[in-house]
Order: structure tokens, then C-alpha cells, then sequence
């Protein structure tokens, strides 16, 4: 009997009340604008006029709106933007309506927003760290600097940086500091040598890149303030020196006015939105407790940040009390996202996933030479790594091994029968004093042994390396390695006429007198006159202790033979102390299937999810966990099945009974979408 649940990104339950993070930082996650940047075709004239072939085909910006978004009023006067690039330059022309075009200060890198301005902020490599600001009032005088990071992550501005080569010019449809008339516009047209922005990182100008670029205009409508903050793309603040929220620019090889080009975004958009959705969450949390939050459950992250990242994303969360750096993995594509506390974002490629694929199987009748190697080499075509048998045939092994598959002998440990007539002292017996050896419970194949008696590790070790030296066996799978369920799978109950809502003596083993012997040694009790036995903490880690002290025995054994072991066990090892006496978190295998069979307990997909998170986290490093799907429970829901035992960490996927060719090209598909590499 097996059972088995996988895993994807867990849903942490908000507390009551709580916003979710979308909600919360709704004005800082909106969607930034986009632009579609064209060759020029022809010379540019840096004359602010704005009106040679190319300026007049290139397709201006969405007017400027309130630097903090929806909800705020429209700008008095309107202004749009242009952008064009060559191989030396990108060009940006701005057109800024105006009644009184004014313009006091004169004197180059002061502060030109005290004027009304035009300000350029471009982040060639779109990390938020290392760009650059230029700045122009209606006279045409620049302030240009550098920054190498945000102010909210303690930047600092360098003024002593002059933009080397660029030209720039202001036009002004009307009359400077004559306040008297009407004036219509003033406009601005620049010319940005790329190799200017570049600052000893990789920005290349050219067809295919995006850039972040966002532009500003402060406008004093009334003297002495409050100045008006107009952007091209809003940042939910009054905040410019936030690049995340910027615009992205888009480099087309096409030239202006003819072809149209797509863009498309540079990012996974649920990726980066939940990336700095959490940037935002620390920001707040730092800004109050002076700490950040440690691991990935205290965001409390909901379904509405995790529903659309790609199949298989991991987050992970790396903190100390001034440090962080949050991470979102797409395996699919090979890539993860990363953002440190001082807003640094960055992609860093990851190695392509190693996973390892498993078939349960017996031996069918009727099945012939000719079918066995067909069916090896379909599994082996659709990425499954080995197979599971349970029994042993030199010839099938060997054909297993030739389609380049593994052959694992699968084989019932405390559940033999063999030993009924030669040791009926070595059977298990339940707390009524029943025996195994007499009366199994639930069914009559149940002849489980006593893990105390001193001759059954023994007996089980050699018999396990007698199994691993027969030809073609890659390993041994320990099965039934364990005591009778002392609790059913829920769905089973019904099968005998049984309601287990607490420990029922029939089905509570080993109360055997070697067992009550070496208990009443050990603490002064006899386990049949506990009052509670099944809340008796000493009891209860006498039988753990038992069963895994065979299972170290048979481990030693056939790991000084140099052959793998591994065991099918009861999904997440909570479950398995609990249901059956089987502490396997603290055992030395070398991989746990856990059989994560989720129908048997009337959960869904998301339950294989958390079983296997529970499992690899026990684990911890020491071992593979391979989730045990049962094929029939997971048909419906196939691939999200996958995705949960994938997405919560293990290793690979073991199938009992199934999947059919069908499936198996769906699993084949899965793999190759993902970016899987099977081993």
C-alpha cells in the first residue's frame, strides 16, 4: 500500500484584516509606460524645433500626468515626449505647453527645478543603481549628474559629471520672461551620446534592447509653491529617483515611419511585480522595526501575488537585520530574479534543473520480450529516469538497462510472510495481544514483524544485500518498512467498516513481550498498563526508535556494498510518525519516496504541494525526495500535480500505477517546457 502528495509555492494565509501586498502598494506597482524607440532617418539639427521628417514620423508619449498616478488632477498644460536613436545617439524632443515661458537661473549643474523644467532620467541597464538625470529650464542650461542609487537606499549624487558630446537646444514658441503676452510652447531637443552612459557596465545602444526612461516637468504655477510634478510614467509618489517605476524604452532596428514594431516587456511582469511588491513591504517594515522580515511566509503572500508566476517559480528569502536579497526563480526560462535591500535588480542565470523520474511496476502477465523493450524505451523517451520492481528478472532487468534506464529492486521489509512457519515468535502484536503471525490486521497479507526482536535486522540486512548483488540492480526500495497503520487513509475506512477517529488496540502494535520487556527496562513501565499509551510520548518513540533501528541496520548493510537505497514512506514525515510508527525524517537513506497518494485523504493537487515542502525541508539536503503520485488520483489534474511536487522542492516524481502513453508524452511535454534536464 502506497501513498503521496507533491508540492508548488505555499499560500500563506493573511491575518485577519490584512491588505495583500498589491493592495497595499497598489500606487507603486502599476504597470509602467512604454515607447518604442525608431531609427532616425536622416540628420537631426539640434535646434529645439523639432521639425525635421523623423521628428514629425516618430509618435509622441501619452501626455504627462500627476507624478502620483490615478486619482490625481490632470495637468494644467500638456506635455509630451519624442524619442529616436542612430548608432552614436539616442535623441529625445519634448514639446511643453506653456502661457509664460520663464527661466531665471543661468548658471550651469545649479538646481534647475527652482525653474520651471524639463528633466531626463535614463537607466541604460536597468538595475535602479548607476543613471543619470539631465535637467533643462526654457534658457537651454543644463544640470546633468550621476547616481549611484535611489536616495530612499542612501545615494549619492555626483554633480561633477557633465554628459561629454551631448548637444542640446531650446525653442521657445512664444516670448522668455515677458509675462505680459501669451505664450504657446517652449521645446526641448537633445542629443545623448550612448557612449556617454556608459559607466563600466554592458548598456549597448542597439536594436533589441531596453532601457528604463521616465521624464519629468516641475511647474511652479504659483510663486513660492507647491511646485507641480508632471511625469511621463507616474511613480505613485513625489519621487522621481525611484527607477522601477519608470518607463521602458524599446530599441527597434526599423526606421521611423515604417515598419511598426511590437514591444514587448523585457521582464516576466508577475515576477517583477511581486519582486518589488516585496521591496516595498521591507521598505515599510525596515522603516519601523529597524529590521527586515527573514523568510518568504512572513510577507503572507496570498494567491493574488503567487496565481500568475510561471510553473515552478521559487521564492526565497535571504535576511540579516540590515541586509536582504529576495529572490524569484523561473526554471523554465532558466533565470532568477534577485533585488537587495538597496534596490539593486539584477538576473542571474541558473543552471537548468536536474530531476530524476521513477515508475512503480510489477510484472504483468502476458507481457513479452518485445513489449517490455518498447515500453523501456517509451519511458525512457518521455523522462523517466528508473524503474521500480517489485520482484526480480534477470532478462527484464537487463533490458530495463539497455534502454538506459535504472533498475531498483523493490521489496516489503517488516511486511513477510516468508518467516510465518520458521519465527512466529517474530510477528507483532497489537495492544488486545493479538498477533500478526494469527490474526493480520485489515487484510491477510498484513505479517509484519516486530522491529525489537533481535534477530529480524539481521535477518533483513542480508537479505537486502543478497537482492543488490543479483545482476543489473542498481539498488534496493524498501517498501512497508514500517508498523500496521495504526490510522487509515481516511478514504479507506469505509473498505472495513471503521470510523479511526482516535488509536483503536486492535490495530496498536508491537505490545509483544520482547517489546514489554525492553520497555519496562528502559523506564519502569509496561506499555499494556499505560493509561494513555497513545499520548505516552516514551511509548511512542520506543516503537520510532525500533523500526528505525532496522532500517540503519539494513542502510549500513547496503551502503558498504556500495549500492543505493531507498524507501517508499508515508507522505511527510508528521503523517508518517502518526499513522504508522515511521520516523524516516531521521533516517540515512540515500531517497524517500513519499506516497503523497492525495485521493486517499480527499485532498486536492495543492496537498502533494505541502506534503512534499514538509518533506524536503526535513530532509534538509541529506537525501532526494521524489514524490510518489498515484497516477488514477492525479489524471484530472496532471499537470498541476506536477507543479506542486516540482515547485515545493523535490527531486523528481515516482508514478504507481501508470501513466499511459497518453501521459507520459504529457509528462514529456512538461519536462521540455520547463527547461528540465533528466538524469
Amino acid at each position: 500500500m502506497k501513498y503521496f502528495y507533491p508540492l508548488l509555492l505555499l499560500l500563506s494565509c493573511l491575518p485577519a484584516g490584512a491588505q495583500s501586498l498589491y493592495e497595499k502598494y497598489e500606487r507603486f506597482l502599476t504597470t509602467p509606460r512604454t515607447y518604442v524607440c525608431y531609427r532616425a532617418d536622416g540628420k537631426l539639427k539640434m535646434d529645439g524645433k523639432l521639425n525635421e521628417s523623423s521628428w514629425q514620423k516618430a509618435e509622441a508619449t501619452a501626455p504627462f500626468v500627476d507624478i502620483s498616478g490615478e486619482g490625481f488632477p490632470a495637468p494644467k498644460y500638456e506635455t509630451t515626449a519624442k524619442m529616436l536613436w542612430d548608432d552614436d545617439y539616442l535623441y529625445i524632443g519634448a514639446v511643453l505647453e506653456e502661457e509664460d515661458i520663464k527661466a531665471r537661473l543661468t548658471r550651469r549643474d545649479t538646481i534647475i527645478y527652482y525653474d520651471n523644467d524639463f528633466e531626463v532620467f535614463i537607466d541604460p541597464d536597468s538595475d535602479g543603481h548607476n543613471y543619470f538625470e539631465i535637467e533643462t529650464n526654457a534658457r537651454g542650461v543644463i544640470f546633468d549628474l550621476m547616481l549611484d542609487k535611489p536616495y530612499r537606499s542612501g545615494g549619492n549624487f555626483m554633480v561633477q559629471w557633465d554628459c561629454p558630446g551631448m548637444q542640446m537646444a531650446v525653442h521657445c514658441e512664444g516670448t522668455l520672461n515677458k509675462p505680459k503676452d501669451k505664450d504657446k510652447y517652449w521645446s526641448v531637443e537633445m542629443a545623448i551620446p550612448h557612449q556617454a552612459l556608459t559607466m563600466n557596465f554592458n548598456n549597448p545602444l542597439k536594436a533589441g534592447n531596453t532601457w528604463r526612461i521616465n521624464f519629468s516637468r516641475v511647474q511652479w504655477l504659483k510663486p513660492n509653491g507647491p511646485e507641480e510634478n508632471w511625469v511621463w510614467s507616474a511613480t505613485g509618489k513625489i519621487d522621481m529617483h525611484m527607477p522601477d517605476r519608470w518607463g521602458y524604452l524599446y530599441f527597434s532596428d526599423s526606421r521611423v515611419g515604417t515598419d511598426k514594431t511590437e514591444f514587448v516587456y523585457p521582464y516576466n511582469q508577475p515576477m517583477y511585480k511581486l519582486l518589488w511588491a516585496m521591496f516595498y513591504a521591507q521598505q515599510e517594515y525596515y522603516g519601523k522595526e529597524h529590521n527586515y522580515l527573514r523568510t518568504k511566509d512572513s510577507f503572507f503572500l496570498t494567491e493574488k501575488e503567487l496565481k500568475d508566476l510561471p510553473a515552478g517559480a521559487e521564492i526565497t528569502v535571504e535576511a540579516t537585520r540590515n541586509t536582504y536579497r529576495i529572490a524569484i526563480s523561473n526554471p523554465a526560462e532558466g533565470v532568477r530574479y534577485v533585488i537587495n535591500n538597496e534596490g539593486r535588480f539584477h538576473i542571474e542565470k541558473i543552471a537548468p534543473r536536474e530531476v530524476k523520474n521513477w515508475v512503480w511496476t510489477g510484472f504483468p502477465k502476458g507481457r513479452s520480450a518485445a513489449d517490455w523493450q518498447q515500453w523501456f524505451k517509451l519511458l525512457k523517451e518521455c523522462g523517466i529516469s528508473g524503474v521500480l520492481f517489485e520482484g526480480y528478472d534477470e532478462n527484464i532487468y537487463r533490458m530495463c538497462k539497455e534502454a538506459g534506464l535504472e533498475a531498483h529492486y523493490w521489496k516489503w521489509t517488516m511486511n513477510r510472510a516468508e518467516l510465518l512457519d520458521k519465527h512466529p515468535d517474530w510477528y507483532a502484536v497489537n495492544r488486545k495481544g493479538e498477533s500478526s503471525h494469527d490474526k493480520p490486521a485489515y487484510v491477510d497479507y498484513y505479517r509484519f514483524l516486530c522491529p525489537n526482536h533481535s534477530g529480524v535486522a539481521p535477518y533483513l540486512a542480508e537479505d537486502y544485500v543478497k537482492e543488490a548483488h543479483k545482476p543489473y540492480v542498481d539498488g534496493v526500495h524498501l517498501d512497508y518498512v514500517r508498523m500496521p497503520d495504526v490510522v487509515l487513509p481516511v478514504s479507506l475506512w469505509k473498505n472495513y467498516g471503521i470510523e479511526q477517529k482516535e488509536e483503536l488496540p486492535e490495530y496498536d502494535y508491537c505490545y509483544c513481550d520482547t517489546c514489554r520487556a525492553l520497555f519496562k527496562a528502559k523506564t519502569g513501565q509496561d506499555p499494556l498498563e499505560l493509561k494513555y499509551p497513545m499520548e505516552n510520548q516514551s511509548w511512542i518513540n520506543f516503537r520510532l526508535d525500533a523500526v528505525t533501528h532496522v532500517v540503519e541496520a539494513i542502510t549500513k548493510a547496503v551502503k558498504a556494498d556500495h549500492k543505493f537505497i531507498s524507501a517508499a514512506v508515508f507522505p511527510g514525515p508528521s503523517m508518517a510518525r502518526k499513522m504508522v510508527r515511521q520516523d524516516w525524517g531521521n533516517w540515512s537513506l540515500d531517497a524517500y519516496f513519499p506516497m503523497i497518494y492525495n485521493k486517499f485523504y480527499y485532498e486536492g493537487a495543492e496537498w502533494i504541494g505541502r506534503s512534499v515542502q514538509e518533506s524536503v525541508q526535513t530532509v534538509n539536503g541529506r537525501a532526494k525526495v521524489y514524490a510518489g503520485l498515484m497516477f488514477g488520483d492525479i489524471k484530472d489534474d496532471f499537470e498541476k500535480a506536477l507543479d506542486e511536487a516540482y515547485g515545493n522542492g523535490a527531486s523528481g516524481v515516482s508514478f504507481f500505477a501508470g501513466p499511459d502513453e497518453e501521459y507520459l508524452r504529457r509528462f514529456k511535454a512538461y519536462l521540455d517546457k520547463r527547461g528540465f534536464i533528466v538524469k
